[in-house]
């Protein structure tokens, strides 16, 4: 049994490739011949002005803001920024003043709202604000959990004699015997 999905995408696929496109795949169309934009959308129902937003943001010379953290160690930083400046940049400035060592340690809140690091700060929509800065733990590596390297002291020598005798009564073929033994001390001499 196939699902409505399946039935869909075939059904589509065999009607798409039912007869050659009519137009090459490269076809361009210029600008100035372009009527209408695919399906007709109805009419907004209020006014928007498009400019309206971008002078709010314009007309404002810079925002002030109180960045606070209240767990220890607690400190209250006031600094004015662009209303084009981003929360990321925000936290660059943490960074910078030393309250952290990387970005991912910290969450920005204005009013219980975490703030995203691509968001502007004129979308704050206030010339002041009060940010709570949360600032979490660096994940440091454990010691305790590395295997410890315990250094391997191989002796100077080994009795190759003994091991080529071993080898001997293993291999009967004398080449196989200087074969390998080769081999072996060559890995030896490789490992120190």
């Amino acid at each position: 049994m196939t699902s409505p999905e399946h039935e869909f995408v075939s059904k589509f696929l065999t009607l798409a490739t039912l007869s050659q496109p009519v137009l090459p795949s490269d076809y361009k169309k210029p600008l100035l011949q372009v009527n209408t934009l695919g399906v007709a959308l109805p009419a907004l129902k209020y006014k928007y002005s498009p400019k309206k937003g971008l002078k709010s943001a314009s007309s404002q010379k810079s925002l002030k803001l109180t960045l606070k953290n209240i767990r220890p160690p607690k400190f209250t930083l006031d600094h004015e920024f662009d209303p084009n400046d981003t929360v990321y940049q925000v936290k660059e400035y943490l960074i910078s003043e030393g309250k952290a060592q990387e970005a991912n340690q910290l969450k920005l809140l204005l009013k219980g709202k975490v703030l995203h690091d691509s968001e502007l700060l004129s979308g704050l929509n206030t010339d002041t604000a009060i940010i709570t800065v949360m600032i979490s733990r660096v994940n440091k590596p454990d010691i305790s959990t590395q295997e410890p390297s315990i250094p391997t002291q191989y002796p100077m020598t080994l009795p190759w004699k003994a091991i080529e005798s071993a080898l001997s009564s293993e291999l009967k073929d004398s080449q196989q015997v200087a074969s390998a033994l080769a081999r072996l001390q060559k890995g030896w001499k490789m490992a120190k």
